[in-house]
């Protein structure tokens, strides 16, 4: 199967509007199971299908190992619905509903929070990648999975063609690994606390 992929994005590569929709009748299905699964709409999934398949082609030459394409293929329609539940999520309230004093309060309070956000953002992304860092691969790719493209053990199992207990090992032995890193966390939590007044506890939570 992976062999076809291959082949199938060389042809594309090389220009072969046919190979192209091979490759999305191949994976369409699974694409818009997968895209059900997370927003429980027949025909915002249909929407999300298309919407994957042509940022697939518009970035397929991004994609340096064509043996990967499932995995990466899956990242994106992940994405895709994330993006799509976080728009719909704030477009849930009607309007007359809302009162006006508390959008400008909202906005306030999004602008400062942005404004403490980019404070941090960077030195807590050296952070993240310092971590992962010390993770063998295979943990590491399903930390990643699991916490940054929000991808149940079974899920990240399916994907990855092992199974699902394979993963919670996998997980477990990532999370003590980077127990003992903690430091790490503290330390430059401690720099971005004044800038932008996080909780200390937010990084461990999230991965321990």
């Amino acid at each position: 199967m992976k062999n076809e992929d291959v082949a199938l994005i060389q042809r594309i590569l090389a220009g072969d509007e046919d190979a192209f929709a091979s490759l999305i009748r191949k994976y369409q299905k699974q694409v818009h199971a997968q895209a059900l699964r997370k927003v429980d709409d027949f025909q915002i999934a249909e929407d999300i299908v298309q919407e994957t398949f042509l940022q697939v082609y518009q970035r397929l030459e991004t994609l340096e190992d064509p043996k990967l394409f499932p995995k990466w293929l899956y990242v994106i329609v992940n994405r895709r619905c994330i993006a799509w539940l976080r728009k719909n999520r704030l477009q849930t309230e009607p309007l007359e509903e809302i009162d006006i004093s508390e959008i400008e309060t909202e906005a306030y309070s999004r602008y400062v929070a942005a404004a403490h956000e980019a404070a941090t953002v960077e030195a807590q992304r050296d952070l993240v990648q310092k971590l992962l860092a010390k993770l063998k691969e295979s943990d590491r790719e399903v930390i990643t999975l699991h916490y940054f493209e929000e991808m149940s053990s079974s899920e990240i199992g399916e994907f990855l063609g092992v199974s699902e207990n394979t993963i919670k090992s996998r997980l477990r032995r990532a999370r003590q690994r980077l127990k003992k890193y903690e430091f790490m966390i503290q330390e430059t939590l401690d720099i971005t606390i004044e800038a932008g007044h996080r909780s200390q506890r937010q990084l461990e939570r999230r991965f321990f």
